[in-house]
């Protein structure tokens, strides 16, 4: 009797996904040529979902449907539901001791079953189920052969997520930028812009909360502007100096403050970390190369802030700025236009 061929169906594999095949086409492909290499009747996959609180289905060959969508509040504590912590392997009716998967499967006309856990980066995530309608008991080489196939399609089912999850973060940045570059482009209302500015800011990253600061030049001083998700006794826990507080945002440089109980940048610690707030990301609004406030992300988490994190906060601090400037030069032109009337003897009562 010759040997299985073991390298044909990773050689499929690989030509499916260099041809650019969907994911579960790639899984459907794994579980048929799982089931063909080593003569059993059927295999499933299943992985956990993105929120981790139940198992997906990826793809299946040669069971049933009723099988394959049993509802997990029939037979909770069934294998067929939960990732398998080491391999098991079931020959029914043998084994009575475990009924609600014995159940389900002997009805199918299932004997034999091997559910493999699928482990990736020390974490297991998936399982490969393989059934047979005879008893029969693996040997330890078909083990390793589905171990390994499944798992490749695994990690291209893993990484593909990674990549929808990087795609949608960045249309959620570029949705949020747009949604501010057009309030500035509609509207002079400056209070209006930057409500929506540390509203979209503290949603979009997933923060606890968002000020933007103007520096007042007599006293030195940062205004609260506008705010978002912080306290009316926090933002009034008194005057902040930009000398005093973080004033390395004066000198034009973005500040990351990791410990608001060690970092010795902050002018009032004990309020900052009584409002629950963990670190801190604060970005100089600057003007032709004039810091004229701050834009301050707060966040109640220890995680270090990402690069994309960073900048699009960064490329929102700047339109914020454009916005700011926009607003004062309306008002200064306005001015103007106004005394120029009155110098000129217009007072808007004739035609």
């Amino acid at each position: 009797m010759s040997s299985p061929d073991y390298l044909s169906p990773f050689v499929e594999v690989g030509r499916a996904l260099c041809d650019g095949a969907d994911t579960y086409s790639v899984m459907n492909l794994i579980s048929r040529r799982t089931v063909e290499t080593l003569g059993i009747d059927g295999c499933l996959v299943k992985m956990k979902s993105r929120q981790g609180d139940r198992l997906e289905l990826l793809s299946s060959y040669g069971l049933n449907e009723s099988l394959l969508y049993t509802e997990s509040s029939t037979s909770p504590d069934s294998v067929l539901f939960q990732l398998p912590g080491e391999l098991l392997c079931l020959n029914l009716p043998q084994q009575v001791d475990r009924v609600p998967e014995e159940e389900i499967m002997l009805i199918h006309g299932i004997r034999s079953a091997v559910f493999i856990p699928i482990e990736v980066e020390q974490n297991v995530i998936a399982m490969a189920a393989l059934f047979s309608n005879v008893q029969r008991e693996l040997t330890r080489e078909e083990l390793n052969f589905a171990e390994a196939l499944v798992a490749r399609g695994i990690l291209t089912f893993m990484w593909q997520r990674r990549v929808d999850a990087l795609v949608e973060e960045e249309r959620k940045y570029l949705k949020s930028f747009q949604e501010i570059s057009g309030a500035i482009n509609s509207t002079l209302n400056i209070g209006k812009v930057l409500e929506l500015v540390v509203k979209l800011v503290t949603q979009v990253l997933n923060g606890k909360g968002c000020t933007v600061r103007l520096l007042d030049p007599k006293t030195q001083n940062l205004y609260v502007a506008q705010s978002f998700g912080l306290s009316k006794e926090f933002l009034e826990k008194g005057p902040v100096h930009s000398q005093v507080s973080i004033a390395d945002n004066m000198a034009g440089k973005i500040v990351i403050i990791d410990d608001v109980f060690t970092d010795p940048r902050l002018q009032y610690p004990a309020a900052v970390a009584e409002e629950g707030i963990r670190k801190v990301l604060s970005i100089p609004l600057m003007v032709r190369n004039k810091v004229i406030g701050v834009l301050r992300f707060m966040t109640g988490e220890r995680h270090p802030f990402t690069r994309r994190e960073i900048n699009f906060a960064t490329a929102i601090a700047q339109q914020c700025a454009f916005a700011i400037e926009n607003a004062r030069m309306y008002q200064r032109l306005k001015c103007e236009y106004q005394q120029m009337l009155i110098d000129f003897g217009y007072d808007g009562s004739s035609a």
